[in-house]
């Protein structure tokens, strides 16, 4: 049986040392490439007090391409060095969509990696951390790179 790496991907470059890592410690892996899009970056709910609901079809369209091209380009990566990649485009929060895939495809994932925004003190309790939610609730083991 084959082993199946998944690697959570955005802009950071938390992001790219947790790619790099992935390439040079799972080579014989199959790489997943997951990268979440979070919807609150074009749709709001409104306020109930004036504030009307926002929806923009340009930026959920411009979110969603900009996430292709970061799969793309990192699974151009993992292909150069001579990794298997696979890419899956995820649309939710981040933390919960990365676990949310674990649980329908759990059984076909073995490890996550991922990358450390390294908050720290209260902006990490009051923003909480993708990493650390992932790592807490994660029904295969994760590592974190900083």
């Amino acid at each position: 049986m084959s082993r199946r790496v998944l690697v959570a991907l955005d802009r950071s470059d938390q992001s790219t040392k947790a790619l790099d890592h992935a390439l040079a410690v799972h080579e014989d892996a199959t790489l997943v490439l997951v990268n979440v899009v979070d919807p609150t970056r074009w749709v709001s709910a409104g306020d109930g007090e004036g504030m009307d609901a926002f929806y923009s079809k340009e930026l959920e369209e411009s979110a969603k391409e900009a996430s292709d091209e970061l799969l793309e380009s990192a699974a151009e990566r993992a292909d150069e060095a001579g990794v298997d990649a696979e890419t899956v485009r995820l649309v939710g929060g981040p933390a919960q969509s990365i676990l949310d895939y674990l649980d329908d495809e759990g059984e076909n994932v073995d490890q996550v990696v991922m990358g450390s925004h390294g908050r720290r003190g209260l902006s990490r309790v009051l923003m909480g951390s993708v990493a650390e939610k992932v790592t807490r609730r994660s029904s295969v083991p994760v590592t974190v790179v900083r």
